[in-house]
């Protein structure tokens, strides 16, 4: 059995390198895969002033988010191929220097439309490092190993929900908005430099994929074609786009109607990630109890829904100040530290072989899904109640594809005892 300090390898071992995948190089992987979040998270605070700045509306800036996902989906689109095809150490040490020269374009910005194409740089960087960990783990361990891997990698990650609003609003006391892109690209320097100095490849070397426009078409249109790799995607895309809609709502709600300050905002955005920090050791504790990846995806969205709808009926009833609405968000929030490392397993333990293109297509999906309905929601007129009757949405429709998935597995596996095959 792996542990957090050794993974497990599915069959032989790959090669030398990865008999044993360390707990330095998980710690590596999570600050990978936190770059995105860094990126998101650490210029909250900033998003008035940047509107103040370049003299336009806030819901321009929120803007800007959307792009960032959509260019995150996109990018990930693109390294499935190339991971198949050139393993994963050379194409995730392209992506980091793709989020530096991003960083840099963003810090000197002198428009708000420089910036949004600077972020879609920088988020086209920032994909590698969702794409080539994800892939790095399922190359490596079984279901519930890699659901304890995901988790663990998880903990690490939300470190950074934790620390970048501070640092944001640290940075913003002392300077510009700017200073937070110069820190940015200094974080991916350092990831790049450890990347090149310590990452393995795992794909098996037997496996690597010839790179043609015709093999990634019929690869892609392959996986599409498991349903239940493509229900769990989907419920992960539901589930990413209610967590980012209250990345880019919660300024304005706390903010804008609770006049708090943009330092006080980064002190309680920075306690709901701690939530989700909670969320996860929880869901690594009853991995050991219950073994089952999918009974605990399904406990943490039902307690997703139950706070958001809760806290939307409070509103209604105009009983919601300031720690009610509070509470009931860090509880969904901190649910979703059940979900995300188990529904990564499970989406990704479907996906067959070439685990590159399925960690790229449901990243697509994830992040464009998360980019439309922040962007839907940036339309509507900004009240509290948004907020969470998107989060309840969200993990309804989550739920559903969770339960279309079991079905979808149900069947494959009556198919296979069959012999018809998958």
């Amino acid at each position: 059995m792996c542990t957090a300090r050794s993974f497990c390898v599915k069959d032989a071992p790959l090669s030398p390198v990865t008999d044993s995948i360390g707990l330095r190089l998980v710690i590596l992987l999570a600050l990978l895969t936190a770059l995105d979040a860094m990126a998101i998270d650490m210029y909250l605070p900033g998003m008035p002033a940047i509107a103040a700045d370049f003299g336009v509306a806030y819901g321009r800036i929120q803007q800007t988010l959307a792009i960032f996902l959509a260019g995150l989906a996109i990018g990930q689109g693109l390294y499935g191929p190339v991971l198949d095809r050139f393993g994963r150490r050379l194409p995730l040490i392209l992506g980091l220097g793709i989020f530096v020269a991003g960083s840099l374009l963003a810090a000197i910005a002198t428009s708000v439309e420089w910036l949004m194409a600077a972020r879609f740089l920088q988020a086209i960087g920032a994909a590698a490092g969702l794409v080539a960990p994800r892939a790095i783990v399922a190359d490596s361990c079984s279901l519930q190993e890699s659901a304890r891997i995901y988790s663990l990698l998880m903990q690490v990650m939300m470190i950074a929900p934790i620390v970048a609003p501070l640092l944001g609003g640290y940075l913003l006391a002392h300077g510009s908005w700017r200073f937070i892109f110069w820190v940015l690209a200094g974080l991916g320097v350092i990831g790049l430099v450890w990347s090149i100095a310590a990452l393995p490849d795992s794909l098996p070397r037997a496996q690597p994929v010839p790179l043609s426009i015709g093999n990634t078409l019929s690869a892609y249109a392959r996986q599409t074609r498991r349903p239940v790799f493509m229900a769990y995607t989907l419920a992960g895309g539901f589930i990413l786009g209610s967590l980012f809609t209250y990345i880019s709502a919660s300024a304005f709600v706390f903010t804008q109607h609770f006049e708090l300050t943009a330092t006080q905002f980064s002190y309680l955005f920075a306690a709901n990630s701690i939530t989700l920090v909670v969320g996860g050791l929880l869901s690594n504790k009853a991995l050991s109890l219950w073994g089952s990846p999918k009974r605990i995806t399904l406990v943490g969205v039902a307690l997703h829904i139950l706070a958001g709808f809760s806290l939307f009926l409070l509103i209604q009833a105009d009983l919601a100040g300031l720690i009610a609405y509070c509470v009931l968000l860090g509880l969904a929030i901190g649910a979703l530290g059940l979900v995300f490392g188990n529904l990564t397993a499970l989406t990704m333990g479907d996906a067959g072989k070439q685990t590159g293109i399925a960690s790229a297509l449901m990243g697509v999906l994830q992040y464009l899904m998360s980019a439309l309905i922040g962007y839907v929601v940036s339309l509507a007129p900004q009240d509290p109640s948004l907020l969470p009757l998107t989060i309840a949405t969200c993990g309804c429709l989550a739920a559903l594809m969770m339960v279309l998935g079991s079905r979808a597995k149900a069947r494959v596996a009556d198919l296979a005892a069959m012999g018809l095959g998958r």
